[in-house]
């Protein structure tokens, strides 16, 4: 996976993605987070915003954290959230996918946080950013698009300030051997979502510590998650079919991996090897 094959990701797949995580209501490219009182899906999306923000420690009286950046910001929806938020902090999102930048400065605009957000076309490999810059740094299920993954951490911890949090929130790969089917899945899964690959919390937590990070924490949040999860297959069903009609018609010729519907029923897989534990999702928290 390069930077053109995320764009085309992202391009080919934006209508079912936007419909599966209603993108529309929350601007956000992520699942949501479950607990007590939340109810609904664009309750827990924004409470996953919420989350980010905990975890960032955003709320702490006295937080000297004003210069924080979202590493794949998507279409800005958890910048924007923040900063209504926490309106004294300077949010900063990136991404490599141009479409995004111009809808994350556009809703930036509408909901009137230009003076606390900045949108730019940059790679979280290498961000062109000056060392030491940023207070906080979060990766909401942008992490796992990396290509490798210890360059992705490296980057961070080098423009992250001495004393700064690191916060990463993804699905993460775990060592449960996987049969032929389920491995079969595993790949689907990874395809349909445009990820390279994943990698595992034990290959995660080695790649903080050999760079130095420090008081690294994971919370496994695969059981708040899951109805987004669920959410999603159920969502999936009326996929399936036109995935079959357009089999049946095209033959040979069809491709599954190329018709935007397959990131729909990929859902399923992730659904079986999440059931199985070989799929988690969890959120990481590391100082520099």
């Amino acid at each position: 996976m390069g930077k053109d094959d995320v764009v085309y990701f992202y391009r080919k797949s934006w209508n079912v993605i936007v419909k599966l995580l209603r993108v529309d209501k929350t601007y956000c490219i992520h699942h949501g987070y479950y607990e007590k009182g939340i109810h609904t899906h664009i309750q827990s999306v924004l409470h996953m915003n919420d989350l980010i923000g905990k975890l960032l420690q955003l709320e702490t009286q006295g937080n000297q954290a004003k210069q924080v950046l979202d590493a794949g910001c998507g279409i800005g929806g958890t910048v924007i959230y923040l900063a209504k938020k926490y309106p004294n902090v300077h949010l900063q999102g990136i991404t490599i996918v141009p479409d995004h930048i111009k809808i994350a400065k556009n809703l930036a605009k509408e909901n009137q946080v230009t003076r606390n957000t900045d949108f730019i076309l940059a790679d979280f490999i290498n961000t062109g950013f000056s060392a030491d810059q940023f207070d906080a740094i979060y990766l909401i299920e942008s992490a796992s698009y990396a290509q490798k993954k210890q360059l992705l951490i490296h980057e961070m911890h080098r423009i992250l300030k001495p004393g700064g949090t690191l916060v990463i929130v993804d699905c993460f790969r775990t060592t449960v051997p996987l049969n032929q089917l389920l491995n079969r899945f595993y790949l689907w899964f990874c395809n349909a979502w445009g990820l390279p690959n994943l990698i595992s919390v034990e290959e995660c937590e080695d790649f903080l510590k050999t760079r130095g990070f420090q008081n690294i924490a994971f919370k496994d949040l695969t059981k708040n998650v899951m109805r987004t999860i669920l959410r999603c297959d159920l969502l999936g069903i009326p996929y399936i079919f036109s995935i079959l009609f357009r089999r049946m018609r095209q033959g040979k010729r069809y491709k599954i991996d190329e018709d935007p519907a397959f990131l729909a029923v990929a859902s399923f897989c992730s659904s079986i090897i999440g059931l199985k534990r070989g799929i988690t999702y969890n959120a990481v928290t590391a100082m520099k």
